[in-house]
């Protein structure tokens, strides 16, 4: 039997319509909703790879089982929040957190108060750090993924629908009122 893809955002009602979906049926709807979500983590970082001129990179893609396993996750200090917890959610899922910027960094999650300050055309120290970075190497920079922390937020969330993990869940709502 087939596994079947569950958008992020699914509800009970999207959830019963796919399970009586054929298989071709279904394998239009995954190809949908990912093209979705795709396109909605490529907007959340537009202004970003705009503004640092940031080429060969792309958005994380969500679609995956688990798209951060075994990944090294460069996630720059975020100003206000629980950032240790932070690094423990991703722990819980499988990633490696840090806290600096490593040559064999595969995803690089930038806070939302970062894109903000980007919007408002700071370039703050984490962003020339970035920039530093791939004018020494651009070619590295080719398999480099990007995500921000909502969008990041978001497929946690959607996750603990599916696989729910109590200890995950607790850090969540620790991190989100910190």
């Amino acid at each position: 039997m087939r596994a079947k893809v569950v958008s992020l955002h699914a509800d009970a009602e999207k959830k019963q319509l796919m399970k009586n979906m054929s298989d071709q049926q279904l394998d239009l709807f995954n190809d949908y909703a990912l093209d979705m979500q795709n396109q909605q983590a490529a907007d959340s970082l537009k202004g970003f790879f705009e503004a640092t001129g940031i080429r060969n990179s792309s958005a994380l893609v969500y679609g995956e089982e688990n798209p951060i396993c075994q990944k090294e996750i460069y996630v720059p200090e975020m100003a206000g929040k629980n950032t240790g917890v932070f690094y423990q959610i991703i722990g819980n899922l499988g990633g490696y957190a840090n806290k600096e910027y490593l040559d064999d960094t595969n995803i690089i999650l930038l806070p939302d108060v970062l894109l903000r300050k980007l919007e408002e055309g700071v370039k703050d120290e984490v962003i020339q750090e970035i920039e530093k970075y791939y004018s020494k190497s651009s070619v590295r920079f080719q398999n480099i993924q990007f995500t921000c922390e909502k969008d990041f937020l978001s497929w946690v969330k959607g996750r603990m629908e599916t696989a729910p993990d109590e200890c995950t869940l607790r850090l969540l709502d620790i991190y989100e009122k910190s």
